[in-house]
């Protein structure tokens, strides 16, 4: 069966342009949580050497607590050596 050829005119037609459809306006996201019980955190990045970054993983994961408990006892006890405020003094000012 032969197929009927689409003219050169029929190609270049311009369609009439279609109305634009009414978008419904998007529902306003809920806030995001500002960060752990509601207090600012400024995040850092910490290299470790791979060595280093595995022993802390695998502390981490005998003792069942997470990397960031770990390091943020390893700052509180710097901190206290240096004769510094405590990670619980600094929270509790702010």
């Amino acid at each position: 069966m032969a197929r009927k050829r689409t003219s050169l005119e029929a190609l270049l037609e311009v369609a009439e342009p279609t109305p634009p459809t009414q978008l419904r306006p998007k529902a306003a996201k809920a806030a995001p949580k500002r960060t752990i019980a509601n207090k600012p955190i400024k995040q850092q990045t910490v290299y470790l050497p791979i060595p280093v970054y595995e022993q802390l993983r695998r502390l981490a994961f005998d003792e069942r607590e997470k990397m960031h408990t770990l390091i943020m006892e390893g700052l509180d006890r710097v901190f206290q050596d240096r004769g510094l405020q405590s990670l619980a003094e600094l929270e509790a000012k702010s």
